[in-house]
């Protein structure tokens, strides 16, 4: 028998959390925190893991935590577990692995080649924490056994890189973990190529994220442009050429990569000198070690000689503003002070948005300096109509919309598709003999 659990995420963004099991084995995909969660009081008494799974934070999975010194919550430690089990990351967004902290030495995670390089040197820079788990990284279509469950990751695109889809199947089950993906981004091939490869499959069940049913799309449009990758590549190219004379400041998030070096080709082919954090330099000379970045000498440098280009200080840019595009971090917004003449550009950094009350602190600083604040952000979901087109062509027994506020319409329109699905709920054990 195979038995399939949610933990979370069912009506979150983010945060989702499935359990796959048999008689000999499980599988969980994904463990994260969901997006603007609350993070629990913190009570002297308790430890910070007891503490997140009783706020409902972390799941209440058993045999899973080291749960040995727990006061009060009543949970099997993973000393007591018999079930052979792996945890398996389809991307490092903050909301499918940020709970791995909190996992035993002995725990077996998954994830790809690409998002392991980029874990590792997150903790180098102090932008992640180092882990207790056993980090091993996969191939895509290389099969990994669990026990008598087999999964098979698939490459798929997103805003990170090394983003993942799971096949999964057990002696009585074929289930799918689409992961997060879109159809806008850089390579939309491989989330077709995933679709029509899960077609010939023929899955029981498919899981599919389902973000942009979250918000309202047609108000969106109106309250700002909706950019994609490529898209967003030509809009900046298109500032830089009508705004010789200002010092364009770009937000990005350190995760995505791939925009990163988009960027500063991008500046470099309009003449301007792409100016980066030393820890965002870091990151792009770990996948880009052929190339050499200039960075700002007011924010400490700790990487090797080697990847640096050239330093900038502040006072330099300040002098020829429109020589330079510069990368600021929220958490170093005070350096702008020094600047003047400024377009802001947020291109998906943090804050992410308006839920975090960082957002509010980042905008009144820019209008107390009067710098023009512009949105400069492409997302890493799909849209609406993407979404029920993947779900089609993927035509699943069962489809099952989460990772969204509003999986009941995301699962209307999936049946208007004619397509057979469902909103399932938490505490519900679903089966299959």
């Amino acid at each position: 028998m195979t038995a399939y659990q949610f933990w979370n995420g069912l009506k979150t963004i983010g945060g989702n959390i499935v359990e796959i099991r048999t008689d000999k084995a499980r599988v969980l995909c994904d463990f994260g925190l969901t997006v603007a969660g609350q993070t629990p009081e913190k009570d002297g008494e308790k430890s910070e893991l007891e503490q997140f799974v009783e706020s409902g934070s972390l799941p209440a999975v058993e045999g899973l935590y080291n749960t040995e010194l727990f006061k009060e919550v009543a949970l099997k430690s993973y000393t007591e577990e018999t079930l052979e089990t792996a945890i398996f990351i389809s991307h490092l967004h903050l909301d499918h692995m940020g709970g791995l902290r909190f996992l035993p030495s002995q725990t077996k995670v998954y994830l790809s080649h690409e998002s392991y390089k980029l874990y590792n040197e997150l903790i180098n820079i102090n932008e992640d924490r180092a882990v207790d788990c056993e980090l091993i990284p996969f191939d895509f279509d290389q099969e990994v056994e669990v026990g008598d469950i087999t999964v098979l990751p698939k490459h798929s695109d997103h805003d990170t890189v090394g983003c993942s889809a799971f096949f999964i199947e057990t002696p009585e089950l074929k289930i799918i973990h689409s992961g997060d993906f879109r159809l806008s981004g850089i390579n939309p091939e491989r989330v077709l190529k995933w679709a029509e490869d899960a077609r010939e499959w023929q899955p029981d069940v498919l899981l599919i994220e389902g973000t942009s049913y979250s918000f309202d799309e047609n108000s969106e449009k109106q309250d700002r442009k909706l950019l994609n990758e490529l898209t967003l590549k030509q809009e900046l190219e298109d500032l830089i050429a009508m705004n010789t004379e200002a010092l364009f400041v770009i937000n990005p998030y350190i995760r995505n990569v791939e925009r990163l070096k988009t960027f500063d080709d991008l500046v470099k082919e309009q003449g301007r000198t792409m100016v980066w954090e030393q820890a965002y330099a870091n990151i792009l000379h770990v996948f880009y070690p052929q190339d050499r970045w200039t960075i700002l000498e007011e924010v400490d440098t700790t990487s090797s000689t080697e990847s640096i280009q050239a330093a900038i200080s502040l006072k330099t840019i300040a002098q020829q503003p429109g020589l330079y595009v510069l990368q600021n971090s929220f958490k170093n917004i005070h350096l702008l002070e020094l600047v003047s003449k400024v377009v802001y550009l947020h291109s998906n950094g943090e804050p992410l948005g308006e839920y975090d009350e960082r957002f509010s602190q980042l905008k009144n600083f820019l209008e107390i300096k009067e710098f023009e604040f512009l949105s400069l952000g492409a997302s890493g979901h799909a849209s609406r109509e993407d979404l029920l087109r993947v779900a089609k062509i993927v035509n699943a027994r069962l489809t099952i919309p989460w990772h969204t506020f509003n999986p009941e319409l995301f699962c209307q329109d999936l049946r208007s598709k004619e397509l057979n699905a469902i909103v399932p709920e938490y505490e519900t054990i679903y089966q299959r003999e």
